[in-house]
């Protein structure tokens, strides 16, 4: 999977998603986003300022509730690259709708 539109990729997710869902994205610097609008609007000023996002995955893999995504992220903002490798940890609920994706550094 690589994607560079990152609207497109949260909404894929936000349509998985239960209505209280939690997010924790890498970019987010520990903040927590609650419910679908914050995701929307944080992933919206990353736009705005012109940064593109790129992932891929390695591996997924399940463990309990929660399948975790092995992988990397490349962001790009003003000629600067970065590459990061990470892990997508998303817990689910009875109904397999998302209640949490959390970011980190592998």
């Amino acid at each position: 999977m690589e994607t560079n539109n990152i609207a497109r990729a949260s909404e894929e997710l936000l349509a998985h998603s239960a209505e209280d869902v939690v997010f924790e994205p890498l970019a987010a610097q520990g903040r927590v986003l609650e419910g679908p609008d914050e995701l929307r609007s944080f992933w919206e000023s990353f736009e705005g300022d012109g940064v593109q996002i790129r992932a891929g995955a390695y591996s997924v893999t399940e463990e309990g509730d929660s399948v975790v995504v092995s992988g990397w992220v490349r962001t790009i903002k003003d000629g600067r690259l970065a590459d990061t490798q990470s892990r997508w940890v998303y817990r689910f609920n009875a109904d397999g709708q998302v209640v949490s994706a959390r970011v980190e550094r592998a």
